[in-house]
């Protein structure tokens, strides 16, 4: 870590502290690690797959920590411990993509999360696989790897733009608009685009 940016350093940690103390939950069902929202003194169980970088960050973080430092162990099972949260969103659905938003529950001791209507959809988002890139590369731990091909596998299969589907037979891959369906024939694209992230982004964590 150079030394000019210690300043930036210790704004990170002081981030983190408030965050374990104020927005790190657990669900009742299976003892999932997630982050809350919080406004004022109101505390949201709404969790964005954007949220879903912060495993990779608290890992890659932990790794220039000195090896007598408290935090380095803490922080980088805080971020396999995100990792996972986020991954078992994946592996929740039909089509093994998440969904744009899920709500954790502190006291649903059958499920971890509900899925609402409105934030079924896919938007192609590289947050997930980013972290399972760093714990990859920090652990050489194959169950990453299995996890990222999993999910180039659900995105290859259920948001490919191809002559498979007669609307969109220009290729490329699209947003879906919802992940619990049964069947890719249920498949559904919100639109003839494909994000630019998608390549910048999440195709290259999962070849990386």
């Amino acid at each position: 870590r150079h030394p000019e940016s210690d300043d930036i350093w210790n704004i990170y940690l002081e981030s983190i502290e408030t965050a374990e103390k104020e927005l790190f939950q657990r669900t009742a069902a299976n003892n999932r690690l997630y982050i809350a929202e919080k406004t004022g003194s109101s505390l949201s169980d709404q969790f964005d797959h954007l949220v879903c970088f912060i495993g990779g960050s608290l890992a890659l973080g932990s790794t220039i920590m000195d090896d007598d430092n408290e935090l380095k162990q803490k922080h980088f099972n805080y971020g396999k411990e995100f990792t996972e949260t986020c991954a078992s969103i994946y592996e929740s659905t039909p089509t093994g993509l998440a969904p744009e938003i899920v709500y954790f529950s502190r006291t649903d001791t059958n499920n971890d999360f509900d899925i609402h209507a409105r934030d079924k959809h896919n938007l192609l988002r590289p947050e997930t696989v980013e972290s399972i890139f760093y714990l990859w590369r920090i652990t050489h731990d194959n169950k990453y790897r299995n996890w990222g091909y999993k999910i180039f596998l659900s995105f290859r299969e259920y948001t490919r733009m191809d002559n498979t589907n007669p609307k969109y037979p220009n290729g490329g891959y699209g947003s879906i608009n919802d992940v619990t369906v049964k069947t890719k024939d249920e498949i559904t694209f919100r639109g003839d685009k494909m994000e630019s992230f998608f390549l910048a982004e999440t195709l290259k964590y999962l070849y990386l």
